[in-house]
Protein backbone atom coordinates (compact mmCIF):
# COMPACT_ATOMS: atom_id res chain seq x y z
CA UNK A 1 0.00 0.00 0.00
CA UNK A 2 1.49 3.33 -1.00
CA UNK A 3 1.10 6.48 1.09
CA UNK A 4 -1.75 7.92 -0.97
CA UNK A 5 -3.77 4.72 -0.50
CA UNK A 6 -2.88 4.66 3.19
CA UNK A 7 -4.00 8.21 3.89
CA UNK A 8 -7.23 7.91 1.91
CA UNK A 9 -8.03 4.42 3.22
CA UNK A 10 -8.35 2.98 6.71
CA UNK A 11 -5.88 5.43 8.24
CA UNK A 12 -8.36 8.22 7.57
CA UNK A 13 -10.82 6.78 10.09
CA UNK A 14 -8.06 6.42 12.68
CA UNK A 15 -6.87 10.00 12.33
CA UNK A 16 -10.47 11.24 12.31
CA UNK A 17 -10.96 9.38 15.59
CA UNK A 18 -7.89 11.11 17.01
CA UNK A 19 -9.39 14.51 16.16
CA UNK A 20 -9.61 17.09 13.40
CA UNK A 21 -6.14 18.40 14.19
CA UNK A 22 -4.68 14.97 13.40
CA UNK A 23 -6.80 14.56 10.26
CA UNK A 24 -5.37 17.85 8.98
CA UNK A 25 -1.84 16.57 9.63
CA UNK A 26 -2.63 13.39 7.68
CA UNK A 27 -4.11 15.44 4.83
CA UNK A 28 -1.05 17.69 4.57
CA UNK A 29 1.54 14.90 4.69
CA UNK A 30 2.96 13.64 1.40
CA UNK A 31 4.91 10.62 2.68
CA UNK A 32 5.16 8.21 5.58
CA UNK A 33 8.33 9.95 6.74
CA UNK A 34 6.71 13.39 6.72
CA UNK A 35 3.70 12.03 8.58
CA UNK A 36 5.96 10.56 11.26
CA UNK A 37 7.88 13.83 11.60
CA UNK A 38 4.67 15.86 11.87
CA UNK A 39 3.24 13.50 14.50
CA UNK A 40 6.43 13.81 16.55
CA UNK A 41 6.49 17.58 16.17
CA UNK A 42 2.85 18.09 17.10
CA UNK A 43 2.98 15.62 19.97
CA UNK A 44 5.44 17.93 21.74
CA UNK A 45 4.12 21.24 20.48
CA UNK A 46 2.11 23.42 22.89
CA UNK A 47 1.05 20.74 25.37
CA UNK A 48 3.39 17.78 25.62
CA UNK A 49 1.90 14.45 24.65
CA UNK A 50 -0.96 15.52 22.38
CA UNK A 51 -0.67 12.53 20.05
CA UNK A 52 -0.25 10.05 22.90
CA UNK A 53 -3.24 11.55 24.75
CA UNK A 54 -5.39 11.33 21.61
CA UNK A 55 -4.32 7.72 21.03
CA UNK A 56 -5.15 6.71 24.59
CA UNK A 57 -8.54 8.42 24.37
CA UNK A 58 -9.44 6.85 21.02
CA UNK A 59 -8.17 3.36 21.92
CA UNK A 60 -11.16 2.88 24.20
CA UNK A 61 -13.70 3.87 21.55
CA UNK A 62 -12.55 2.36 18.26
CA UNK A 63 -13.48 -0.94 16.62
CA UNK A 64 -11.21 -3.97 16.91
CA UNK A 65 -9.81 -3.45 13.38
CA UNK A 66 -9.22 0.24 14.04
CA UNK A 67 -7.57 -0.62 17.36
CA UNK A 68 -5.04 -2.87 15.67
CA UNK A 69 -4.26 -0.26 13.04
CA UNK A 70 -3.96 2.36 15.80
CA UNK A 71 -1.32 0.18 17.48
CA UNK A 72 0.55 -0.15 14.16
CA UNK A 73 0.39 3.62 13.62
CA UNK A 74 1.87 4.10 17.10
CA UNK A 75 4.74 1.77 16.21
CA UNK A 76 5.23 3.48 12.84
CA UNK A 77 5.30 6.92 14.51
CA UNK A 78 7.97 5.77 16.98
CA UNK A 79 5.52 5.25 19.86
CA UNK A 80 5.79 1.48 20.02
CA UNK A 81 5.99 1.74 23.79
CA UNK A 82 2.49 3.25 23.80
CA UNK A 83 1.19 0.38 21.65
CA UNK A 84 2.75 -2.07 24.09
CA UNK A 85 1.27 -0.23 27.07
CA UNK A 86 -2.22 -0.14 25.56
CA UNK A 87 -2.12 -3.81 24.67
CA UNK A 88 -0.40 -5.02 27.86
CA UNK A 89 2.66 -6.02 25.84
CA UNK A 90 0.65 -7.92 23.23
CA UNK A 91 0.56 -5.33 20.45
CA UNK A 92 1.72 -7.83 17.83
CA UNK A 93 -0.30 -10.82 19.02
CA UNK A 94 -3.09 -11.51 16.54
CA UNK A 95 -2.40 -8.09 14.98
CA UNK A 96 -4.65 -8.76 12.01
CA UNK A 97 -7.46 -10.54 13.86
CA UNK A 98 -10.76 -8.88 13.03
CA UNK A 99 -9.23 -6.84 10.20
CA UNK A 100 -10.34 -6.79 6.59
CA UNK A 101 -7.79 -6.77 3.77
CA UNK A 102 -7.56 -2.97 3.60
CA UNK A 103 -6.76 -2.73 7.31
CA UNK A 104 -4.21 -5.53 6.96
CA UNK A 105 -2.56 -3.68 4.08
CA UNK A 106 -2.48 -0.47 6.14
CA UNK A 107 -0.92 -2.34 9.08
CA UNK A 108 1.69 -3.82 6.75
CA UNK A 109 2.42 -0.35 5.34
CA UNK A 110 3.03 0.93 8.90
CA UNK A 111 5.38 -1.96 9.61
CA UNK A 112 7.26 -1.39 6.37
CA UNK A 113 7.58 2.37 7.00
CA UNK A 114 8.54 2.07 10.67
CA UNK A 115 11.96 3.39 11.67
Amino acid sequence: MNFTEFKSGPARSIFAGLGTHWTAILDEAYSFEELRQEILFHNDRDDVGRFVAAVRRYAGKCSSGEYRLLLAICAFADFGHVADELSAGRAWQDITRGCDLRFRAAIAACVEAAP
